[in-house]
């Protein structure tokens, strides 16, 4: 897992000089970054594996207004799935019976385009679309045996939102998340989708 970590913070700090990269040449109050604490809840496929609310997941997103309140974004996030459940689990090279960890380690890399209602310093609703990636990690840890695979995985992951302004000059951010990836595989080798919603709190602010 350490060594896919580093992949996915390597490919962190390239998108993140990708979005940033032109930021210098453009008009003030064009840029936003937007830092979120974000709580997961996985369903179906998701949840048969890991079925647990997940309180361990951040993200960043940096974003910028295209025209009126229409809005592109590249976000990353790190999400992580744990279970501590018992009974008989099918791996591709057998069954295990015990007590066992469960964890989904997921990290979507997308981009985005959203659109804001209302007045730029006022409470704005907001609704947008992201597209991208999920570098996938499912760990299953059985005693001192582990199995674990890593893969890429295409995804969407539609989104909807509110930012409150603050005297500051900042915005408090609530936004909420469906995340769906329709071709990961389990460590049985069997098709599945990744799902799962997200309830996201943080902040925005100017670049």
């Amino acid at each position: 897992m350490r060594h896919t970590s580093t992949r996915f913070f390597t490919a962190c700090a390239i998108a993140s000089v990708v979005g940033t990269a032109v930021v210098p040449g453009a008009r003030a109050q064009d840029w936003f970054g937007v830092a979120t604490y974000q709580i997961s809840i996985p369903v179906d496929d998701t949840q048969l594996f890991v079925d647990e609310v997940s309180f361990r997941g951040a993200g960043i997103d940096f974003r910028k207004t295209l025209t009126g309140g229409t809005v592109a974004s590249l976000s990353m996030a790190w999400n992580v799935f744990h279970e501590r459940a018992g009974g008989v689990y099918e791996l591709e090279s057998g069954a295990i019976l015990g007590t066992q960890d469960r964890y989904i380690n997921s990290f979507p890399i997308m981009f985005g385009v959203h659109q804001y209602f209302g007045s730029r310093r006022k409470t704005r609703a907001y609704v947008g679309l992201n597209a991208g990636g999920y570098l996938l990690i499912q760990t299953f840890r059985l005693g001192v045996t582990e199995f674990e695979e890593d893969t890429w995985e295409w995804g969407v992951s539609p989104e909807v939102g509110v930012v409150f302004p603050l005297q500051t000059g900042a915005w408090f951010v609530v936004n909420a998340h469906y995340h769906w990836s329709p071709t990961p595989e389990t460590l049985a080798g069997n098709d599945i989708s990744l799902t799962y919603y997200q309830l996201n709190v943080g902040f925005m602010w100017e670049q």
